[in-house]
């Protein structure tokens, strides 16, 4: 008896030591897992932090030739965005691409502008009366950045990585929202769209210009996931493995919709949140990407 009671212990034992291995091999290599942000760089690859700025947006891409941001989220998280880009060691970034001028994307804009070394401002061709506006447009010009026009057909190169401006297609626009600069970016057969706050008249004005354009890997959901975007039709062309959902925690806008949700849900991506996900980081070296997450 004695025998069979040691030889149970020593099955419960090995069988829960081998439990505990694959729970560890689990938490260190599935993908998406949580894990200390920001990663480190290294090598060619190009790494795209969408930093969880609470209700508003800002993602930084990193490549072997240069940096280059999109927004700057609010001013309530402007120690965050700073002390996000101060932990990965940038200084200088060749392109800060300001979408549009909302509070929500250009609210950190003026402290970026006073941080690093900005060789290139995008902006498009659309104003706002708001002091946050104007405090931005005067450090640009104090700090005598190289002012380019969003606007779609602009492109340009950072080493392997090309980067093309979809929209605005037109000056024509009502809402500030659609004068958003949306960004395509491709490194090798990888590629990512930003689509800033672009509403559905932008959505469908570029589906009109250029529908195979918009075909990408990774999807910056468009507007923090209103129902004002993110058309059926948007997409489909779009047609995204991945959809990152740049959005706060308990927002009063009750973003991301849940019409949204559900057809991002159609369309097979996999769907991160910085309200839920904290900050996503997705690295890639042209061929395939691997995404990690600050919970």
């Amino acid at each position: 008896m004695a025998r069979c009671r040691k030889s149970n212990t020593n099955y419960k034992f090995i069988s829960s030591l081998i439990l505990i291995c694959i729970l560890v091999l689990y938490f260190f290599f599935a993908p998406g897992e949580e894990s200390d942000l920001p990663v480190t760089v290294s090598g060619d690859d190009m790494y795209v932090h969408f930093i969880d700025v609470g209700q508003g947006d800002a993602a930084l891409i990193q490549t072997a030739s240069g940096n280059l941001l999109i927004d700057a989220g609010t001013s309530d998280s402007i120690e965050t965005l700073t002390d996000y880009i101060n932990a990965l060691g940038v200084e200088t970034l060749d392109y800060a691409i300001f979408t549009h001028p909302h509070a929500d994307h250009i609210g950190g804009a003026t402290a970026v502008l006073n941080t690093y070394t900005i060789q290139n401002v995008i902006m498009p061709n659309a104003v706002s009366t708001s002091a946050t506006f104007e405090k931005m447009l005067a450090a640009i010009e104090a700090e005598q950045c190289e002012v380019i026009e969003g606007k779609a057909g602009v492109s340009f190169s950072m080493g392997e990585v090309q980067v093309d401006l979809l929209a605005p297609v037109s000056d024509d626009f009502s809402d500030l929202n659609n004068a958003s600069v949306v960004t395509k970016i491709t490194y090798g057969n990888v590629s990512f769209l930003f689509t800033g706050d672009a509403e559905t008249s932008s959505e469908s004005e570029m589906l009109e210009q250029n529908a195979a354009k918009l075909n990408a890997d990774i999807l910056k959901v468009g507007h923090h996931g209103s129902s004002t975007s993110s058309s059926v039709k948007f997409l489909s062309a779009v047609s995204p493995e991945v959809a990152v959902v740049s959005v706060g925690l308990y927002n009063e806008y009750g973003h991301p919709h849940a019409e949204i949700v559900s057809r991002l849900e159609d369309t097979g991506a996999a769907i991160y949140r910085t309200d839920k996900n904290g900050s996503v980081v997705i690295y890639t070296d042209g061929t395939k990407y691997e995404i990690q997450t600050e919970k």
